[in-house]
């Protein structure tokens, strides 16, 4: 019992002081008069947390009666600010003056989070599953929250027998270190999917859309084989879209059954489907408010009656018919698509209900997430502008647009509800890359031995939009120093001005060639011509240029080339080019998809090189060129490339031949792989002792007047977090004689190769690292040896394509 001369100590715990302060209170209220009054608060065992932190959490007060109902909630509510892992009150004097003291256990802090066990995964890759951070207050429910998304890491990389635990281990300071123990085992690969009831569709048409794949050879490399069961849900929903989009639109795709094998090493996976029956389209009608509009509804189309039905092109219809009513303003139009299905005759009517809505125009348009682009070089690529009516393809092109600068890793155009029911704000979200690089390299190729390249370049110069960049490059045969500027739309007009300073030195095979100029470009985007040529509306991204070209050209000549002396000449060149280009690529510095086209005519006439300027010493020729591109996404992040490239330069006249200098070489790693830099081009034999016509036959390489090269490759990935991809590659290509288009000494006139290499897409630049395989090796013909080597190695640093 408790009397009013004792001191009272009552240990209390969560819920406990209710029930005694009950037991006692009617013993105490017979000898005291009224409800005690807390004299004091006192908090005990805090080390970390400020005992006003604690304080604030407590709603009995000094000076109050004692409630101990409030008592409780406080216990409660310090236990909930998550800093302790108990919290017990003591009572002093609890008849007359309670004081009340409320000790708090402390949890421990995090020391350190450790990983163990981990052999086929690093903590870089399982960092991002880890949300405990050292010196911070152990939270078990994180550390369980922890443990589940790493062994989700591992199910995602194919472990999915893996098995993640914890332990904490306790250390002086009230510290601890928390451990995840990975029993990582056998890598679990999907070994074979399989379908029941695919009577009409055949399982490779199947699987080509599923991301789940069955493992083969090079699952190492590609991930393929790995099960994760979000992508695994896809690729049952793509599984009924192959049906619904062959017509069986009842198709039931049933829950699927994964066994594991024996020895735990492979999955296998079979999906049961219910084909049910093929339909055709019947008849289509269109209703709704139409607003004159069926005409070209029905000639834009493309599902027919009594085709089978396909739901992709019908999805396709929808889009395309909803665009009409955007295009002309209605940024709400909807389509509703209802279907009434025959089972006799299996055939699916359409009724196409138009729903336009109002007509909406743009409030204003939104540039957001561009720290270092200005505004303009992002708005002068929209084709929406504030004031005009809603535009789907507008948003659509400006996007395209956006994106194919280069400047932005994404692009996104949102729309949201304006001041009033008939405005919208356009809002073009931006999320910008490094676009300056500053690269230095060293490699070594079989031919050109050392090679050292520097470049830095800038391709958003201070956010103008302007390209600005130095290039030096050295090797054993070959120098380069460059330096550019492109401005493609000067004084804000659709004008492009473009210079170019330059000084190379290449060692050819019988001859060194060293030049020293630069040009001006001069550049129109012919869909600036709308106003006045109404069809120059449908010329997007196709520019006119002239470019103005000043050179001096020194040759020297090998000892055996005496010979033919007079082909070796040295002189300035004084020439313009004028060449058409179309850009269609979805990206202007890393394409993946769509094409670039360039044809050109450069003429170096007499008028352009007077001899009161330049002398006697001169190069007069016309050349013509074609540059054609072509990117394309395959699957899996393949990208196929395709290039081709021609050329051809002819005399000025009979006085005034092609300098060899200015012919066509072929070989390397930018024309055909595999070959060495330059080496493949025609040749004529001549005496090799001028005094001795009996000597003996010499062969020098002279060049050609024509080239056709066609490159060939496809780009997958390896590492694409740290931007390394693989790529193999076809070439075939050569340099072709005056009068001639043939070469009787190499299969197919072209000279042929493969290969394979590596890409880095590095923070310092694109490095290129290929292996070329040559198809139709060289020998020579005194000696026999073989002039170009079965592989060979070569590295450059740059896009090729």
């Amino acid at each position: 019992m408790i009397g009013s001369d004792t001191r009272v100590r009552c240990s209390i715990a969560l819920g406990v002081l209710a029930a005694l302060a009950l037991a006692v209170a009617p013993a105490a209220r017979a000898e005291v008069a009224g409800d005690p009054v807390v004299k004091a608060i006192r908090i005990e065992g805090n080390r970390r947390v400020e005992a006003d932190a604690i304080r604030a959490a407590i709603s009995q007060k000094v000076g109050e009666p004692l409630d101990p109902a409030k008592v409780d909630n406080d216990i409660r509510a310090i236990m909930k600010l998550g800093f302790f892992s108990d919290v017990t009150v003591d009572a002093e004097d609890l008849e007359a003056a309670p004081v009340l003291v409320y000790h708090v256990t402390e949890r421990p802090t995090v020391r350190s989070v450790k990983v163990v066990g981990n052999e086929a995964l690093s903590k870089d890759d399982l960092k991002d599953a880890m949300e405990l951070k050292p010196f911070a207050v152990l939270d078990l429910g994180q550390v369980r929250k922890d443990v589940k998304k790493i062994q989700a890491k591992y199910v995602e990389k194919g472990y999915f027998l893996a098995d993640v635990s914890y332990r904490i281990e306790d250390l002086p300071d009230n510290q601890v270190d928390v451990v995840y123990a990975v029993a990582e085992k056998a890598k679990v690969q999907v070994k074979e999917i399989r379908f029941l009831g695919n009577a009409h569709v055949p399982k490779e048409d199947l699987t080509a859309y599923m991301q789940t794949q069955e493992g083969g050879l090079l699952s190492f490399i590609t991930s393929q084989g790995t099960y994760k069961e979000d992508a695994f849900q896809h690729d049952l929903q793509a599984v009924q879209f192959v049906y619904m989009d062959r017509g069986f639109v009842n198709v039931k795709v049933g829950k699927p059954a994964i066994a594991l094998s024996a020895d735990r090493r492979y999955l296998f996976i079979t999906i049961p489907i219910e084909e049910g029956e093929q339909y055709t389209i019947g008849k289509i009608k269109f209703s709704g408010q139409l607003l004159d509009q069926e005409p070209r509804l029905r000639k834009i189309l493309r599902s027919k009656q009594g085709e089978l039905f396909q739901r992709s092109k019908i999805g396709a219809d929808l889009f395309a018919i909803g665009d009409v009513y955007k295009d002309m303003g209605y940024a709400y139009a909807n389509v509703v698509p209802v279907t009434n299905a025959d089972p006799k005759t299996r055939t699916l009517d359409l009724d196409l209900e138009i729903q336009p809505g109002p007509k909406v125009t743009f409030e204003r348009i939104e540039v957001v997430g561009n720290d270092k682009t200005r505004d303009k070089v992002i708005r002068r690529e929209l084709r929406i502008a504030e004031g005009e009516l809603y535009s789907a393809t507008g948003i659509k092109t400006s996007k395209q647009r956006v994106t194919a600068l280069g400047f932005f890793e994404t692009v996104e155009i949102t729309t949201r509800k304006g001041s009033a029911d008939d405005k919208i704000v356009a809002v073009v979200e931006v999320k910008e890359r490094a676009t300056g690089t500053f690269q230095i390299g060293a490699g070594f190729s079989s031919y050109e031995n050392f090679i050292l390249t520097g470049q830095i370049s800038q391709n958003n110069f201070f956010g103008w939009g302007q390209t600005l960049s130095l290039q030096v490059q050295w090797s054993s045969i070959r120098q380069l120093g460059q330096l550019q500027f492109v401005e493609p739309y000067f004084l804000d007009t659709r004008w492009t001005f473009a210079f170019d300073l330059y000084a190379t030195e290449g060692y050819y095979t019988n001859f060194t060639r060293r030049a020293i100029g630069g040009s001006v470009t001069w550049g129109y985007e012919l869909a600036g011509l709308a106003p006045w040529w109404g069809f120059a509306r449908n010329l997007e991204d196709m520019r006119l240029f002239a470019t103005y070209t000043n050179e001096h050209v020194n040759v020297s000549a090998a000892n055996t080339s005496v010979l033919l002396a007079n082909q070796f000449k040295s002189g300035n060149t004084s020439s313009v080019r004028l060449s058409l280009q179309w850009d269609r690529r979805d990206n202007r510095l890393f394409p993946s998809n769509g094409w670039f086209a360039s044809a050109s005519a450069e003429f170096a006439p007499p008028v352009l090189a007077p001899s009161a300027i330049f002398g006697d010493a001169v190069n007069l020729f016309t050349r013509y060129a074609v540059d054609a591109r072509y990117y394309r996404p395959v699957f899996l992040g393949l990208i196929a490339r395709a290039k081709l490239t021609l050329g051809w330069i002819k005399d000025w006249d009979k006085d005034h031949p092609v300098p060899i200098s200015e012919k066509y070489y072929v070989g390397g790693i930018n024309s055909l792989r595999g070959y060495r830099f330059l080496s493949i081009a025609p040749t004529e034999d001549v005496g090799c002792n001028p005094k001795n016509p009996g000597g003996g036959l010499c062969s020098i390489t002279v060049g050609g007047d024509k080239q056709a090269i066609l490159n060939l490759e496809l780009e997958f990935p390896i590492f694409e977090k740290v931007g390394v991809r693989g790529v193999v590659f076809a070439d075939a290509g050569n340099a072709f004689p005056s009068g001639k288009f043939y070469d009787p000494n190499v299969s197919l006139s072209l000279f042929k190769s493969v290969g394979f290499g590596l890409r880095w897409f590095s923070p310092i630049g694109p490095l290129r690292f290929e292996w070329g395989i040559p198809l139709d090796r060289r020998k020579d013909r005194q000696t026999g040896a073989y002039i170009d080597a079965p592989l060979d190695f070569q590295f450059t640093i740059g896009n090729f394509f």
